[in-house]
């Protein structure tokens, strides 16, 4: 089973949001960062894609969504103050989808630091990239018999 692990795609600055974070959208760059993961991702032919309830994280994935005519599915385990839900989120995914799986799950800077190490760590997995990655950035993690076996970065 594989899991594509996407930092969402470049959103409106913090510092000059006035509104709530979780209502932060993505930015031209960010929107074009989702047709392209929408493209690359589609032909891998996700069986499930997850995400944040933030507004640039579901922006990030739902062109990918419309493509492979998939809705996304919102998760409050993915959000940046998820904590250790997250790690535990991820393993669950590996343990409970079939081997055929392929979820592509689309978090936040704060998840991707907790998550990855801890994956590095349980699995004796080496990233290959430090984390967090670029914003867009897609980590692949393939499990095989539930052990993480390979993970591979790449930027978008």
């Amino acid at each position: 089973m594989r899991i594509a692990v996407v930092r969402h795609g470049h959103a409106e600055p913090k510092q000059s949001w006035t509104g709530n974070d979780v209502d932060r959208p993505l930015i031209a760059r960010g929107r074009r960062q989702a047709e392209t993961l929408a493209r690359n991702l589609a032909k891998q032919k996700p069986t499930r894609i997850v995400s944040s309830p933030s507004l640039r994280c579901l922006q990030t994935v739902q062109p990918l969504g419309r493509k492979r005519g998939r809705d996304v599915e919102v998760l409050s385990w993915l959000a940046p103050d998820a904590g250790p839900m997250a790690r535990e989120g991820i393993v669950g995914l590996a343990r409970t989808e079939p081997s055929s799986a392929f979820v592509v799950v689309c978090t936040h800077r704060e998840v991707l630091l907790d998550v990855l190490p801890y994956l590095e760590e349980t699995f004796q997995v080496k990233l290959g990239h430090r984390p967090p990655g670029a914003k867009g950035g897609v980590w692949l993690l393939e499990f095989r018999k539930r052990r993480l076996v390979r993970v591979t970065y790449r930027a978008t």
